[in-house]
Order: structure tokens, then sequence, then C-alpha cells
């Protein structure tokens, strides 16, 4: 059943009867494949062959394309049978060459007697060739047709011949014949209506009208297609009663991937291109497909539109779809050698064309082994690329896979294990410093093991106690280099750096570190980048121990700052250690315009992890100034940030949180930070994890547990040295708790411990309080004359959020002598902790103190008295707003007038570079 197909009949009608009236020609009969080309070549021979025409008939097959003559001698040899005239070679050889063709000689013999033959016999009879169709004819046999095509004029012999569209082939023999075509003829789908009748034939005419449209859909309505689909759908039993649309798409889909297999299985041209597809895959441009599969550009639009014509009619419209789907066909036929080396002359592909390296290696990801050095460099370079994007998971991945297959032995691969765990690192992987472990290990020289243990991310040293032994190991091995040997003498700072952070917790380092800072102090002014290194750890050290004077630590804080570039400290340990030494000693506007800088390195980089860091340690300066609301918000926005991060990137808003929930006693915010905190080495977060639920239990009226947690805090943290009170403020919250419990004595011992500690430090917060706290729970007028000195020395310099809790506790002290100043205190210092507790605006770079104010060495207490004086207020003013002493406000003047060099009040605007 021949459906739309009229106009097509009569042309083919049209030819024949032409062709018996002595007028020969050819009949070209083109369409898509399914579309019905054969059924009408079919046709055309019944057609003739009623009506007398000897009809010779000829299919082309993929396995035959190789047989000389072999299409050819299909349509002659009937005739032979029947003649009894001799023929050339090429015609009765009875088994031909598959690949070697005849001479030139003997091959135009050949031709000349085919067309004598046939010529000679259509004045007998009218004769149709029929061939089906030329995308599979041999070469020899296209020869001879275009031979017989240009000579057809004044005999009775009619060529018809089958072109499907979408073939790979751009044969100019095929162009010859095409072109010498006298009737044509297309098979186009079918249209809507005939394709319902065709389904309506195999299904039945009440086949529902979305079924038949969804048949028509899924084959373009290709007629071959079309009955291939319905016969497939009978016998799964998809249409009555069921009608089952769903199942009739999946069918329809798995022929299409027939028809791929099958033009796969024909055109070895097409399997090329797809193995070359498959391999590069979102890489996979005609360029580089052509350079690896061989084929020029031509050749790969061939190939894409025969891939579009065979799969035209599917439900994805994507003109990509047909090239993912056979490039997944192959890539799961191909074995793991082709696929190796397919991969291999990719990458090679690749790298010639200028790719960038990890485009290079991508192909080398699916090798079964690596190749040699060049593959391994490629990697290396590769892995080196994805640092620079921030992207340490791929390039941990590329080194993984280079580390594969070097043997155990090999430098290299201690070189691999040096960046690979360099990589790991920066991801929070765990096996990152076994890897550097290992990669030290197989240094040859102990020179490059120094260096690979000198460069260890100091954060590992303290959950990985093997590295933290090869770092002692490797000191002692490297020994004191001499003065003269400079990069020894780098090394060697380096290793001391490592070996003190981890053992950061052990009192020998801790009681050392100011002695060793002051040593160093003692050298170049110009420090080398691992003297800072090490001065920054040593600084870190002597904060926690709290032995040495505030003020040195202060000073030499600020030196090693002055040196450190804010985007270099990203990745070193002065991001962690600085601002906890700013924060101890009160000076948190000396970082402030470092830590503003290193927020915009960190921006720019666009690495979450490292700008919660950032927000984390901003925050501490800001609660260093008592702004509790602005550094609350710093850390919920780096808490935010920190979101899936690894734990070191998590810390720091940690800490933060757990220092604002102690200043405010903020059970809630407490438990959402003993939530959030896990197990650490980090002594910090033991005694903060202590201080927490101390805090929690006071909450709940539980003293004598509050009191343990706080003890249990004290005892490890002094059994480390860690005296500094600073640190979670465990004596001072311990002397209030024994207060509440009647225990005087305890209670007042312990505060008098905590004060000697401040004092010897110094920091004005840390003394402020403590003073506080004694005077707390001292009665009698000694009580009242510390809460006094604690509010002026806390009205001249540190938190103004410890000022305000000083202001309340003299204030709530006065009201019980009935002192009138007690209610204007108490309210005064409630005041000023609201504000500073409920202030919403943000915090940024412009909020930081006058840069010439910090460079001359104001406090931060003289530079908000400068500010205001600066704006015109007075000293009465000044005070009231300030809720310090009008000789306090004059005190902070003078000592201003002094680091400026100026001699009044009418040159501090110009001063402090506000006019």
């Amino acid at each position: 059943m021949l459906l739309e197909r009229e106009e097509e009949l009569t042309v083919l009608t049209k030819a024949v009867a032409e062709t018996q009236s002595g007028s020969g020609g050819l009949v070209l009969v083109e369409g898509l494949p399914g579309t019905g080309t054969g059924a009408l070549l079919h046709r055309l021979a019944d057609t003739a062959a009623s009506s007398g025409v000897l009809v010779l008939r000829s299919g082309g097959a993929p396995a035959e394309r190789g047989v000389t003559f072999g299409v050819m001698r299909q349509l002659v040899l009937p005739l032979l049978a029947e003649t009894d005239g001799a023929a050339p070679l090429p015609w009765t050889a009875p088994c031909p060459d598959r690949t070697e063709a005849p001479d030139p000689a003997t091959f135009a013999d050949a031709l000349h007697w085919l067309h004598l033959l046939l010529a000679g016999t259509s004045a007998e009879r009218p004769v149709l060739l029929a061939v089906d169709d030329l995308g599979w004819v041999d070469a020899p046999t296209l020869h001879a047709l275009a031979h017989l095509a240009a000579r057809l004029h004044g005999t009775r012999l009619l060529m018809a011949v089958v072109h499907k569209d979408g073939t790979t082939a751009d044969d100019p023999l095929v162009r010859d014949i095409t072109a010498a075509a006298t009737h044509h003829v297309r098979a186009r789908p079918l249209s809507h209506a005939a394709a319902r009748t065709l389904v309506a034939d195999r299904f039945g005419p009440h086949c529902p009208e979305e079924f038949a449209a969804t048949c028509r859909e899924l084959t373009g309505g290709r007629p071959k297609y079309l009955r291939v689909l319905c016969d497939r759908a009978r016998l799964r039993r998809l249409g009555a009663p069921g009608w089952q649309t769903a199942r009739l798409r999946e069918l329809g889909e798995s022929l299409r991937r027939e028809r791929l297999l099958t033009l796969l299985r024909r055109e070895p041209v097409v399997e090329v291109f797809a193995k070359a597809t498959a391999v590069l895959g979102d890489r996979a441009t005609d360029e580089l497909v052509g350079r690896l599969a061989g084929l020029s550009r031509r050749q790969c639009d061939q190939v894409r539109h025969a891939l579009s014509v065979v799969c035209a009619g599917g439900a994805d419209d994507d003109p990509a779809h047909p090239v993912r789907t056979v490039a997944d066909i192959v890539s799961r036929a191909m074995d793991a050698e082709e696929s190796s080396r397919l991969h291999r002359e990719a990458s090679a592909v690749l790298d010639a064309c200028g790719a960038d390296p990890e485009a290079v290696v991508a192909p080398l990801l699916h090798v079964d082994r690596l190749g040699g050095p060049w593959e391994i460099h490629q990697l290396r370079v590769a892995a080196a690329a994805a640092l620079r994007r921030n992207a340490p998971d791929a390039a941990a991945r590329y080194l993984g896979r280079a580390l594969a297959d070097v043997p155990p032995s090999s430098r290299i691969r201690a070189e691999l294990l040096f960046e690979l765990g360099l990589t790991e690192a920066e991801t929070g992987s765990a096996p990152a410093g076994r890897h550097l472990v290992q990669a030290a290990r197989l240094m040859p020289r102990i020179t490059r093991q120094a260096e690979v243990v000198a460069s260890t991310p100091m954060h590992l040293l303290r959950s990985d106690p093997q590295l933290a032994e090869l770092v002692d190991e490797t000191a002692t091995a490297l020994g004191t280099p001499p003065e003269a040997d400079r990069l020894g003498t780098c090394l060697a700072m380096r290793l001391e750096a490592r070996a003190r952070y981890a053992g950061l917790h052990e009192p020998r380092f801790v009681a050392s570190a100011a002695r060793r800072l002051r040593e160093l102090d003692e050298g170049p002014a110009q420090p080398s980048s691992a003297e800072r290194e090490l001065r920054i750890v040593l600084l870190f050290a002597a904060a926690m121990g709290g032995r040495a004077p505030h003020g040195d630590i202060a000073r030499m804080a600020r030196q090693v700052l002055a040196g450190q570039p804010a985007h270099a400290s990203l990745t070193g340990p002065a991001l962690e250690l600085l601002p906890p030494v700013f924060y101890t000693v009160d000076d948190p506007e000396a970082a402030a315009s470092w830590l503003d800088a290193a927020r915009l390195c960190a921006a720019e980089q666009g690495t979450p992890g490292l700008m919660a860091r950032v927000e984390a340690q901003r925050g501490l300066l800001l609660i260093a100034r008592g702004e509790a609301a602005l550094a609350r918000a710093c850390g919920h926005r780096a808490v935010t940030l920190a979101d899936g991060a690894h734990d070191e990137e998590r810390q720091p808003s940690s800490l933060l949180l757990g220092r604002i929930a102690l200043e405010l006693g903020d059970t809630p915010l407490a438990e959402q930070v003993l939530e959030a905190v896990e197990y650490s080495a980090d002594l910090r977060i033991f005694a903060l994890q202590r201080a927490l639920w101390g805090l929690r239990a006071e909450e709940r009226g539980d003293l004598p547990v509050a009191l343990a947690h706080y003890l249990d805090c004290g005892r490890v943290l002094e059994r480390a040295g860690w005296l500094n009170p600073a640190i979670a403020d465990w004596q001072a919250r311990t002397a209030l708790v024994q207060h509440r419990l009647g225990r005087s004595a305890e209670a007042i011992g312990t505060a008098e411990v905590c004060h000697e500690r401040a004092r010897v430090w110094g920091a004005p917060t840390l003394l402020g309080r403590s003073l506080r706290v004694l005077g707390t729970v001292t009665e009698g007028p000694r009580g009242r004359a510390l809460l006094e000195q604690a509010v002026d020395i806390l009205g001249t310099g540190g938190s103004r959020l410890e000022f305000a809790h000083a202001l309340a506790a003299l204030g709530a002290r006065l009201q019980r002598t009935s002192d009138a100043a007690g209610d204007r205190l108490l309210n005064r210092g409630r005041r000023l902790a609201a504000e500073l507790r409920n202030r919403t605006a943000d915090i940024g770079p412009g909020s930081a103190p006058p840069a010439r104010a910090v460079a001359v060495g104001l406090t931060p207490a003289e530079t908000r008295v400068a500010e205001r004086a600066a704006q015109g207020l007075g000293n009465a003013a000044i005070a009231r707003e300030l809720g310090i002493g009008v000789r306090a406000v004059e005190m902070h003047l003078t000592s201003s007038y002094r680091k400026f060099g100026i001699s009044g009040r009418r040159e501090l605007s110009s001063a402090l570079g506000r006019g």
C-alpha cells in the first residue's frame, strides 16, 4: 500500500512509456531514509515488467562496497546467462578480488563491452537497470553507471537509481550520475491523514487520534519507520485496550538507537566521528573532532547531517541529540585499550590546539594507565591552574590521578604527594597530613625535606601528631644553619614556627615565647617572611601566656602587621593568630584597616570559606571595642559564608559568637554555638565549650555545675600555661559564681588572682574587668573603691561594653548606700550597654578610626574624644556623651595634642585628616 504517491507513480509510468518509445533516460529516486524510496523503485520495476521491459535489478550492501563490480555483476550476469557471447574478465571471474581493480585497459574494454551489450539488448526490447541505492555501490560499478548515464540518448535503456539523503559519501561519480537524471521522483514523509490511515490499518479503525499522532511524531511520517514501529507496538500489545502512549515513546527511542547502530555499521566514517566526539565530550568542536578522527570539516558536516536525517522525527528536537546518542553508543562499545588510546590522542590534540591545561588533561582522567612523563607533567600543570581559579577539589583529583601510576620509590612521587597534600589541606581533606608526611620521608635530601615540612599549613599540625613529630625530626636533622646561610635560616625559622604552633598547648613553648620575641626584636628592622611567620606564632603564645606587658606585645604585633601584606595573610597563620592578639592587647584599631584590605582580597578571590574567616576576625575586633551588635552581625555573616565549609573555616565564627554570648550572657546564642562546635584539639575551642556550658548552667540556676565547668576550663588552660584571664573569662566567672554561692573568701581569692594576672598583662579591658569583679565580691568601701577604679580605667580605653558593665556595677553599689549618683551611673551604664547591644548600622571600612590617629598611636578612647573635639563639641558635652569625667576628656586631649605634635584644638581637625 503506497499512500500519497500518485504524482510519483505518474512520473514513473511516463518514464517507462518514453523508454518504450525509444528515448532512454535516467530516473532519480530521492528521499530521506525510511520514506519509501525502495518501494517506489520496486513499483517502477513492476510497472516496467508488466509492459514487457527487461528488468535487471541490483541492490548495494555495506559488505559489498569493496567487491569490484559487485553491483554491476548482479545486473549483467542474468543477461549473460541468456546469451552466448564472450564477456571480459570482470564479468565472468567466479571470485573477483575484493580490493584490486582491473588494469586500465581491461577496465576500459569492460565498460565498452557493457555499453554494447545493453545497447544491443535494448534494440531488441526495452531494458530497465534498477539500482538501490548509490550509497552502497562499489567504485568500479559507479564508473560503469556513470559511463552508461552519459550514453542513454537514442537507446531504449532506462536507468533508475536510488539516492538517499544523509549519506556520508561525497563521490564525484555519484554527482555525475544524479546530474544526468531525466526524471526526478522524491519520496516525502506522509501527512497526518495518511499516517493516520496507515496506523489504523495496523491497529483498526478505533485507534485514538493521540496514539496515531504519537506514531507519526516518533517516525516523522516516514512509511518504513512507521510500519516498523506499528508492528513492534502490536507485538508488545501497546494498542487496544490500553493504548500505552508512554511505552510507545520508549519504543520509538529504542528504534532510533537501532537506526543509529545500523548507520554505524554501514558508515565507518560515522563510527570514527562518534568515537572522537565521545572522547572529547563537551569540548567536541568540529575542528577538534576532525583533527582527532582525521576528518575534514566537510566530512564532519556530512556525518552530522546523516545523523540528523536518520534520527529525524524523534521527540527531542535538539540537533545535538543524535550526536550525543551515537557517541554514547560507541563509548559503551569501546574496549579499555581503544578507549585509553583515543583519550591519549585527544589530550595531545587539545594541547596542540592551545586548550587550557584542565581541558588538556580531562581525557587523561579516563585512561587505564598513564603513558609517561608528559602526561604526569600535564596533570600537575592542570592542578596548578585549578588552584589559581580556587578549585582545590579539581586540583586534588588531577594529582591523585597522576599518583595512581607512579612507582612507590620514584622521586616524582614525592613531589606529587607534596603537591597533593598542600591541595588537600585547602579543602580540609583528612589525608592531607598523611600525604605530606609520606612526601617528606621520600625526599632524597634533608634540605628538600625541610622545604616540604616548612611549607606545611599550620592548622594541620593540631590534628596530626605524626606531622608534628616530623617537624621536630626535621628541625633536629637540619640543625642550626650558619648565619650566612639565608635559605637554611629561613627554613629553620619556619620549622620553629611550626614546632611552636604544634606545641601551643605545652607550657614550655608558651613560657618561652616572650623571651624568644625579645631575641628576635634585636634582629633586622625588616624581618623576612619566615621570621614574620615565627613572630606571629610567638606573639599568639605570649598573648595566651599573659606574662609579658601587653604594651610590648602590642608594639611587636604592630611591627609584624606593618610588613604583612593583607593578600599574603589569607593563606598563612596571620589571619588566624594576629586578630586574637590585638583583641587581648586592646588595640583593635591597629588591625582594622589590615582586615578591611584582607576582606577585599578575599572577596576578589570569591572563596566563601575564606571570606567567613575574615568576617569572623573583623567581628572579634569589634567585640574588643565593645560593639556587641555589630560583632554579632559579623558572626552571623561568617556562619552563612562558612556553610558547608570545613572545620578550619567554620571555627573562627564559632569562637566569635561564643565570645559574644559570654560578653552578653546570651544563653540562646550559646546554645547555637555549642550545637555547631565540634571536637577540636584547639584549646580555645575547649575553653569556649566549658565556659558556655557554665553559662548555660548559670541560666538554669545550677551554680555548682557552672562552677565545675569554669574550674575544669581553668585547670586545663593553666596546665597548658595559658594564664591570660581574657581566655574565656573563666576566673572572673568563677569568682562571681562563688560569690553567689556564699563562698566569699574563695570568691575574693579567685578575683585577686585574676586581678594580679590582669595587672601584669596591663590591658585596660582586662584590668577593668578584674577590678569590677573584685569590687563586686568585696564588700564595704574597698569594694566601692575598686569599682570606681574600674570605671576610671575603662573610661580612658578598652571595651565600651565592659565600661558599661563597670558603670552599672558601681551604680548598683552606690544605690545600696543611697548615694544620689547611683541611679545616674546605673542608668548610664544600662543605656550604653543597650546601645552597644542593639546598634544595627553595619561596620565597613569607613567606620575604622582615622588612619592618622592610628599612625601616631592614639588609643581608642583618645580617638573618640579627639574626633568629637574636632567636630566642635566642648569638654563637658564630650564627657556627657561618652559617660566619662571632664578631667578624663582633658587628659585624652592633652595626650592627643602631644602625639600629633600640635598646639591645640584648632589644629585637631586637620591632624585627623577631617578637613
